[in-house]
């Protein structure tokens, strides 16, 4: 993918099939993150995102089997001072779910860096949780003149992943033999593994909105079967290459990216400093909201 065929912002709200989904609670809080949601086209795939804020850019890449709403509590504050972008990957989320492309992280990186490039988007500041970490290390290796700041928040790196649940949720049968809802229910209780306290009912609904449907669920499958390691092993001998100053938020008690894959992370990056965040699972940025934004604000001052 070049530059020079790409994306025309719309900057247009949207709603789409997720009208249909019953939920509680935060309802209207994700709704209407996702009706502030603009998009972007590429060659026929349209890509959501959220935009908020000017400064300097900070990029805010999801993870697996959430969208950007993963990031609704940390966006105010950043975009304070910031121009924060949260978009949804390719098959997730609210951005383009039509079954026929590949899904990995190694082409969401691409699709991340032809975006950036062609909104001039150069030097930002990059923070990945979970595949969107992936993400962000193949940014950081493979397109350093785009990456200011690197933070990672209990990503999968090295060959951490993908985690059993994910491998069985990807098989092609799930589809055919699992309903959207049915698909709803597992989810749900396996992630309120990654919450350190139990999470409420309008966050779940909230973070697996865009997954609802049954086009939402095969997305999601088709997302999970692209989960493949050795693109991030692949990585291994170019992370002391890395430039870009760099943060590790983990939350240690994450038992889905354990704390030692965040210590052996800031072994290997130079220039790196690891915060271990207690009370905090996977979901570090949901877990404890208020300890993450400090931490992220003095890092990008820095």
């Amino acid at each position: 993918m070049t530059a020079g065929n790409l994306f025309s912002l719309l900057s247009r709200r949207r709603r789409d099939e997720t009208t249909t989904m019953n939920s509680k609670g935060n309802r209207m809080e994700w709704r209407d993150y996702q009706a502030a949601q603009k998009v972007a086209e590429l060659n026929g795939r349209f890509m959501s995102f959220a935009e908020e804020g000017r400064g300097l850019p900070i990029l805010l890449l999801h993870g697996i089997p959430t969208w950007g709403y993963l990031w609704h509590r940390l966006i105010p504050a950043l975009a304070e001072t910031r121009r924060v972008l949260a978009p949804d990957l390719l098959g997730f989320g609210y951005s383009d779910k039509s079954d026929r492309f590949d899904r990995s992280i190694r082409c969401q990186t691409e699709m991340i860096a032809t975006w950036m490039e062609a909104t001039e988007m150069h030097g930002a500041a990059v923070v990945g949780h979970d595949i969107g970490g992936g993400i962000a290390l193949r940014l950081a290796t493979l397109y350093p003149h785009l990456v200011s700041h690197l933070c990672l928040m209990n990503s999968v790196c090295y060959d951490s992943w993908p985690i059993e649940m994910m491998l069985q949720f990807g098989h092609p049968e799930a589809d055919r033999k699992m309903s959207a809802s049915a698909a709803q229910t597992v989810l749900k209780q396996a992630l309120k593994k990654g919450f350190s306290n139990s999470p409420n009912d309008g966050i779940l609904e909230g973070l697996l909105a865009p997954y609802a449907t049954e086009i939402g669920k095969r997305s999601l499958i088709r997302n999970a079967a692209s989960l493949n390691t050795n693109q991030t092993t692949e990585l291994t001998h170019l992370l002391p290459r890395i430039h870009a100053p760099a943060l590790i938020l983990w939350g240690e008690d994450d038992p889905f990216q354990p704390l030692k894959y965040g210590e052996r992370l800031a072994w290997d990056i130079p220039k790196t400093r690891l915060i271990r965040i207690a009370n905090a699972r996977h979901f570090v940025m949901l877990d404890q909201p208020q300890e993450v934004e400090r931490h992220l604000l003095v890092f990008l001052e820095s």
